[in-house]
C-alpha cells in the first residue's frame, strides 16, 4: 500500500494497560454458540483457527485494502468493493474490513474473539462505535507473550473491558500489522 491516502483517524488516547494473561474465559456453551450471545448477537465460534488459514486471509485482507485505497476509503466505489468482495464467502466474510484478519490471528492464538468493528473508518456504512476495536476473551491455551509482542508492535491501545480484553486503534490499518505480526511470532519468525 503506497500510504498516500488514509482510512479516518478515529479520536481516542491509545493505552496499554492490559495484562492478556490475566482476561476471563468465555464458556464452552457460549464460545461454541451457533446463535449469538448477550455480548453480540451475531457471534459466532472462530476459535481454533490455523495459522496457515490466518496467513491465507491476511493476503486477501491486503489486496481488499488495496483496492479500497484506489478507490478511496470512504466512497460509494469503496462500498461497492466491499459489497462485491463479500458477494461470495471469503474467510474473512462477517467481519469488518480492515479487522477480519485480526480476529482470525486471535483465534490462532488461543483467544476466543468476542466482537469486532472497524470504527466505520471504511466505506460508507454506519458503524455502532467509532473506534477500530476487538472484545475477546482468554484460554488456556493462548499465547499472550505472542499477542502482547503484537500489540506493542502495532501501536494498538489494550485495555480491560469488564473480564474480558480489548485492542483498540485510532488508525484502522493498524490491525492487519498486528495480526501480521502475531501469525509471525506464532510461526516463530518474529
Amino acid at each position: 500500500m503506497t500510504n498516500r491516502c488514509l482510512p479516518a483517524k478515529a479520536e481516542v488516547e491509545i493505552v496499554r494497560e492490559l495484562d492478556v494473561s490475566r482476561i476471563g474465559y468465555l464458556d464452552e456453551e457460549l464460545a461454541s454458540s451457533e446463535d449469538g450471545i448477550m455480548l453480540n448477537h451475531i457471534y459466532f465460534d472462530t476459535r481454533g483457527c490455523e495459522v496457515a488459514d490466518v496467513d491465507m486471509a491476511l493476503e486477501e485482507e491486503q489486496e481488499l485494502l488495496e483496492s479500497l485505497e484506489e478507490a478511496g476509503w470512504n466512497t460509494a466505489e469503496a462500498s461497492e468493493i466491499i459489497d462485491s468482495h463479500f458477494s461470495d464467502w471469503s474467510e474473512l466474510t462477517g467481519f469488518d474490513v480492515g479487522i477480519g484478519g485480526a480476529v482470525l490471528a486471535l483465534s490462532a492464538a488461543g483467544a476466543t474473539p468476542i466482537t469486532s468493528c472497524n470504527g466505520g473508518t471504511i466505506g460508507i456504512e454506519h458503524h455502532s462505535s467509532s473506534v477500530p476495536h476487538i472484545l475477546f476473551a482468554g484460554s488456556a491455551t493462548m499465547n499472550t507473550s505472542a499477542i502482547h509482542q503484537a500489540i506493542e508492535m502495532a501501536d494498538l491501545g489494550s485495555v480491560y473491558n469488564g473480564e474480558f480484553g480489548e485492542i483498540y486503534a485510532d488508525n484502522v490499518l493498524k490491525f492487519p500489522t498486528f495480526a501480521r505480526a502475531l501469525i509471525e511470532a506464532l510461526m516463530g519468525r518474529d
